[in-house]
């Protein structure tokens, strides 16, 4: 995939993920109920002014948190799901604030079960799997040095998301994207010019701004799941571990 053609992904998988964000507020704020008919595919595209390929992307964010369902046929549409208990399990974490859970921690938390999300990615991946990790991961490359300085975040948080997607094992899928959705929302609070925002591209989403070779320690860790060497896939999270770990001075 050539750098201009993910560079054009970029902006569509950020809409995607803003345009779910917009419908999980709405669901919030309104109390709307399991079951409730947000619209049709179309209605709901045309509403938020997006394209079919970028809502098509949010409903699959979407389905995939527990958030809605969608059913087809003359009175389906997309509606209200609800979610299952370990779905509520990770809201319960976005819903703790202040200084009882930290960025940091939910960091470290997440470093401890990416050696096993990625064992998990290598077993269970396809080759529809892969093509989506290349695509995301060319799509990081693309935004390294971006001037929008959550743009190499919102790439990278979408890689580790769509790796996690691979597992089978619902505990470790849902544990996982519970952190890292704590750590977005969090993150996306804090504005470049405080002190603990991010002051160049990437600086949060592995804890620390992309290092020069950010970009191919990620490609190598999607080519180590896309391939069948344990070692290759050890030496590839041990490296990510590292680049994490010197960007939060070793914590």
């Amino acid at each position: 995939m050539s750098t201009d053609r993910a560079a054009a992904e970029l902006p569509r998988l950020s809409l995607a993920e803003t345009v779910a964000k917009r419908i999980e507020a709405r669901i919030a704020e309104e109390g709307l109920p399991t079951g409730h008919r947000l619209g049709t595919r179309d209605s709901l595209r045309r509403e938020f002014d997006v394209a079919a390929a970028t809502f098509n992307e949010t409903v699959r964010l979407l389905a995939a948190r527990g958030t809605v369902s969608v059913r087809p046929g003359v009175k389906g549409g997309v509606f209200v799901a609800s979610p299952p208990p370990l779905v509520r399990l990770g809201r319960k974490m976005l819903e703790l604030s202040g200084d009882s859970v930290s960025v940091s921690d939910c960091l470290v938390m997440r470093d401890a079960l990416e050696p096993l999300l990625a064992q998990e990615a290598m077993r269970h991946r396809t080759a529809a799997d892969v093509a989506d990790l290349r695509r995301l991961a060319a799509a990081m490359a693309a935004a390294h040095g971006s001037a929008d300085p959550f743009a190499y975040l919102a790439a990278n948080w979408a890689l580790h998301r769509r790796i996690a997607e691979i597992t089978p094992n619902k505990v470790l899928q849902h544990t996982y994207v519970s952190l890292l959705e704590f750590v977005e929302n969090r993150l996306r609070g804090v504005t470049p010019d405080e002190p603990d925002g991010p002051s160049e591209p990437g600086t949060a989403a592995d804890g620390g701004g992309p290092a020069p070779d950010g970009t191919a320690v990620h490609e190598e860790l999607v080519e180590a799941i896309a391939g069948a060497d344990p070692r290759r896939l050890s030496a590839a999270v041990a490296a990510h571990a590292a680049l994490t770990a010197s960007r939060r001075g070793g914590a």
